[in-house]
């Protein structure tokens, strides 16, 4: 990522095959709730997560003359003071960064073949856009995208 500062560490939801393997030996990761103090102590977080929409839709002809929005991998970095930047896993690492003001909704249903990930329509400045993200990571994605303005400039001159 191209900020500065201190590099960003993974959230909780965002689980590599270490991590599936140290909770089956009762090994406990961090939770929700030590991400968003880490958050406010200002340690950038990684969240994984897909979209559709983030940084625009890349079709996929799905025959017949019909194309769809392709769902895209991608991680979320959070930094205290920073804005929110999504950048794809793939299609050349492509970085997009959001612009408050912000308001995140769940979306009902459920995502296909990913029951531990939570839809959401993440409204922004520059439009509405779909962010699907792991169940354990909501609270910590309604306490970066759910605070007024006011709070964060609370949040800022205490810091």
């Amino acid at each position: 990522m191209a900020q500065g500062g201190p590099s960003a560490r993974r959230s909780a939801g965002t689980e590599t095959a270490v991590d599936v393997l140290l909770r089956w030996a009762r090994i406990r990761r961090r939770s929700s709730a030590q991400d968003i103090a880490d958050f406010r102590g200002g340690q950038p977080l990684q969240v994984v997560g897909f979209t559709k929409s983030i940084g625009g839709a890349v079709m996929t002809s799905i025959g017949r003359g019909k194309k769809i929005a392709r769902t895209r991998s991608g991680f979320l970095r959070c930094a205290l003071g920073e804005a929110p930047v999504w950048t794809d896993r793939t299609s050349g690492k492509k970085s997009v960064p959001l612009r408050p003001p912000f308001a995140l909704k769940p979306v009902d249903g459920k995502v296909s073949m990913a029951p531990k990930f939570e839809r959401y329509e993440l409204s922004t400045a520059d439009g509405t856009y779909d962010l699907i993200v792991p169940k354990k990571d909501a609270e910590l994605m309604r306490y970066v995208f759910g605070r007024s303005e006011a709070e964060k400039r609370d949040e800022a001159g205490r810091g």
